[in-house]
């Protein structure tokens, strides 16, 4: 027994490491569902690098951490589903004594650090992540933004309830209605001429053609004023 003894004080004196190592756990939450294997813990501080592959029972496990590991490390998660809280790790002392707390943008702590114990910590989901754009579904209402469409709806409510209208409308002004209708040129009534339908194409060359010709003998007849002027004036 005390040779037992002995030789665990000098396996302390010789390797203090190896009776001070502890393991540290991140627990996944439990309505996430089992992460891809390349899923890893990265543990970074300057000059090193710990990594904890994600495990069956969805968590991440750091194995003899020693006092040796002192030091403020960045906890991050790679992971291609979901983004994960950013947390800083505490190593220090004997024990080893592990602490947990929150980080922010450009490595400020926020909130108080946490001892994580045997029973491991659980980490924090932020969001999961969306590679793909959901398709947009029919909607009846995009219809009613085109402007062609609504003006079709107008004509429509025009032509089915026109006849409606009329139905209902006092005998009075339905008869003054029918009596513009009747005068109106888009109707084609018998009391109104359609200016268009007696136009005369040929008389109207005729005179166009008789008014160029006017206007071409009065500028010769100016032209000719114009140069016997001229001639009295070198006579």
């Amino acid at each position: 027994m005390n040779s037992f003894l002995s030789l665990l004080a000098l396996l302390s004196i010789l390797f203090p490491t190896l009776l001070t190592a502890t393991s540290l756990t991140l627990r996944i939450p439990p309505h996430i569902p089992a992460l891809p294997p390349s899923t890893t813990a990265i543990l970074t501080i300057t000059g090193r690098t710990l990594r904890a592959p994600i495990t069956r029972s969805n968590s991440f496990i750091f194995n003899n951490i020693t006092s040796a590991d002192a030091g403020e490390y960045l906890l991050d998660i790679a992971c291609k589903d979901y983004d994960f809280m950013s947390y800083g790790l505490d190593v220090k002392g004997e024990g080893p004594v592990v602490e947990l707390y929150r980080v922010g943008r450009g490595g400020i702590q926020q909130g108080e650090k946490m001892r994580v114990g045997k029973e491991g910590f659980e980490l924090r989901v932020v969001r999961a992540r969306e590679y793909y754009e959901a398709r947009s579904g029919f909607s009846p209402m995009d219809l009613l933004k085109n402007p062609m469409i609504l003006i079709a709806i107008v004509g429509l409510a025009f032509v089915f309830g026109m006849p409606y209208l009329l139905d209902n409308m006092d005998p009075e002004m339905k008869a003054e209605f029918e009596e513009q209708q009747k005068k109106s040129i888009l109707s084609g009534g018998a009391g109104t001429t359609n200016p268009l339908q007696n136009f005369d194409m040929a008389a109207w060359m005729a005179g166009k053609t008789a008014g160029s010709a006017e206007q071409s003998q009065d500028e010769g007849s100016a032209t000719g004023s114009g140069s016997g002027v001229k001639a009295r004036r070198r006579g």
